[in-house]
């Protein structure tokens, strides 16, 4: 099975599953009720930057069993879009399965799309 390791762990944000839990709780605000969306846009900087405005957002809203995340190709790695099918994201927190047939569903469906591991490996 292809574990997509975390690119950043340590850098950006703790790499120890204890530090990051402190981290991410100390960004704890007052959640709001809550609300069910399709889409959101959340910052992704380092969570010194960012994490009380993704906090925040991720505190207002119902996080559903599965979801679609896009992220930038930063390094340039692989296809300039690309989608993993099958295997799971690791992070330091526990791994992320992917939901496969999904995954391909979407991928039959882009003709942009390809898969490629390479462009999610750093």
């Amino acid at each position: 099975m292809l574990v997509r390791h975390p690119a950043v762990a340590g850098q950006f944000y703790p790499g120890d599953p204890k530090a990051l839990r402190g981290q991410i709780q100390s960004f704890a605000c007052n959640p709001r009720k809550k609300s069910k969306v399709i889409g959101i846009m959340s910052p992704h900087a380092g969570y010194i930057y960012s994490g009380k405005v993704a906090a925040e957002l991720m505190s207002r809203i119902e996080i559903p069993p599965t979801a679609v995340i896009l992220g930038p190709n930063h390094r340039g790695d692989g296809e300039e879009f690309a989608i993993m099918t099958a295997g799971e994201w690791a992070t330091p927190l526990g791994n992320a399965k992917i939901d496969t047939p999904l995954a391909q569903a979407i991928l039959g469906k882009c003709r942009y799309l390809r898969e490629d591991a390479e462009a999610h490996r750093r």
